[in-house]
């Protein structure tokens, strides 16, 4: 009986890591704007070989400029994930959890949910989750032990990866993650329970802006090396700005010499195994080759 069950447990650990894809560790954000702006042969040389396009382009430049875009990068070797948002839309935040019936709002999990699936039918090669959160009230959310702000969040991650995982097994799932470690509390984001469905959880530490900068690059490093402890087996890739801000109002972008020494710091100082950079269009492309790889 023990040996038996010893073997269904390395199975099931085997069946895991099938799902857990390789990837290759940099990427960038990419509004829609400037879809057709990009030199993916650029992109492709500097070793940011993840593009993170923005739903909206499918709206902005049709679906079969899009499309053509995603297999022009494909044919590059760059994947490109589709990015969206998850608990916001036309501009308000929605609350995933019925407080009143003491439920998780199953028909808008299947709503965006059904989104996700179509991509991954277009053959993109990966969905990038933004706004898998509350907007800083997740502790006003828990109506009961069994239904929580948290366990909504981690939820909606579980039936998200069952389903597209069940649609095209490489596909990877990625998540923008707020960088507070205390991110349970007001955004209902836990990595340790994410990370069981996620490939690839992206802390925003975007520490040469707003609020954050005051913060500095010791707390920038503690956070990634946060993130990547709690979120395993998922890996991290540290989210960094191409740009800082001097106050609320004025952004000045960086170089491609003051990028890549930011991304060569949380490389080799941190447990983080990738960078992904915010955002395409501002700051100049880094060459990324020579970051060390984990």
């Amino acid at each position: 009986m023990m040996k038996r069950l010893l073997y269904l447990l390395a199975f099931l650990a085997a069946l895991a890591a099938c799902t857990r894809t390789s990837v290759s560790p940099h990427g960038i954000w990419l509004w829609s704007k400037y879809m057709n702006e990009v030199d993916l042969d650029s992109l492709a040389a500097r070793d940011i070989d993840n593009i993170i396009l923005h739903e909206v382009s499918f709206e902005k430049h049709g679906e079969d400029s899009t499309l053509a875009f995603i297999r022009a990068a494909q044919k590059k070797g760059l994947k490109v994930h589709i990015w969206f948002q998850c608990f916001y839309k036309d501009g308000k935040w929605i609350n995933p959890v019925d407080d009143s019936l003491n439920r998780y709002k199953q028909e808008y999990f299947d709503e965006v949910i059904d989104r996700a699936e179509k991509y991954a039918k277009m053959g993109v090669d990966g969905i990038h989750l933004d706004y898998i959160r509350f907007g800083g009230t997740a502790y006003r959310h828990n109506p009961s032990d069994s239904v929580t702000a948290t366990g909504c969040v981690t939820e909606f991650c579980r039936q998200i990866h069952l389903r597209l995982k069940a649609v095209r097994p490489d596909i990877v799932l990625s998540a923008a993650l707020m960088p507070e470690p205390d991110s349970e509390y007001y955004y209902g984001q836990d990595p340790a329970q994410m990370g069981q469905y996620i490939d690839i959880l992206m802390p925003m530490i975007y520490y040469h802006t707003g609020n954050y900068r005051k913060n500095g690059l010791a707390w920038a490093l503690e956070v990634a090396d946060h993130f990547a402890e709690k979120g395993a087996p998922a890996r991290v890739w540290a989210g960094l700005t191409t740009y800082y801000d001097t106050d609320s109002t004025q952004v000045v972008p960086m170089t491609a010499d003051e990028i890549l020494e930011d991304c060569r710091i949380f490389a080799d100082s941190t447990r983080a195994e990738g960078i992904v950079l915010f955002r395409y269009g501002i700051g100049e492309l880094p060459d990324l080759n020579s970051l060390n790889s984990k």
